[in-house]
């Protein structure tokens, strides 16, 4: 019974801290504030949490999950260019529908300093690499694996870069999409080496 409450109150913190961040910004959310909207003594959040550098870790494991689902939509046949510029879209959109959220994610990791992420968290980091694969492995039929996974990386990280520029212009920005597909372009002169 009383794990139960735990993961109550647990629940509850993230939930109010998620709407926080979504009404009002990433900025707006610290322990005082939480404990506020919360109903919950600052003590308590700290009970459930050691940091509020693990409450945004936490809230970013959601928004991850909730793009992974998103972005899951996509990968019909054929596999290649069109799929990841779809992938692309998705992300946008997704960004776009959940700014805020986007930027608590975003800024958490401009700023980790040292914070070390969670195996879980950093699995949920690892699996968007899987959603793209099988389109770079088609782009990019005679690339070895380790350049590969250095590709997925680099494409998740211009991907999050790309998608941070088009929300903070509003969610339609064709900039982005040219700047994606210059990235593809120059992958496709690698693949020809």
């Amino acid at each position: 019974m009383m794990q139960n409450s735990k993961d109550n109150i647990r629940q509850k913190l993230l939930q109010t801290g998620r709407r926080l961040v979504a009404e009002k910004g990433a900025a707006f959310l610290t322990a005082r504030k939480l404990s506020e909207a919360s109903g919950c003594s600052i003590g308590t959040i700290y009970n459930q949490f050691a940091s509020m550098d693990d409450f945004v870790a936490e809230q970013n494991e959601l928004t991850l999950d909730e793009l992974y689902a998103y972005l899951s939509q996509v990968g019909g046949r054929p596999y290649g260019y069109r799929n990841i510029n779809l992938y692309a879209d998705f992300f946008r959109q997704f960004v776009a529908a959940n700014r805020q959220l986007w930027f608590l994610f975003y800024n958490f990791h401009l700023n980790l300093n040292g914070y070390r992420l969670s195996i879980g968290y950093r699995r949920r980091l690892v699996k968007f690499g899987c959603l793209v694969r099988p389109d770079l492995t088609a782009m990019f039929p005679r690339i070895d694996t380790k350049r590969l996974k250095t590709s997925q990386k680099v494409l998740e990280t211009a991907l999050t870069a790309l998608s941070a520029l088009s929300a903070a212009g509003g969610g339609n920005d064709n900039r982005s999409a040219l700047l994606l597909n210059t990235y593809l372009a120059g992958m496709m002169m690698l693949n020809k080496e």
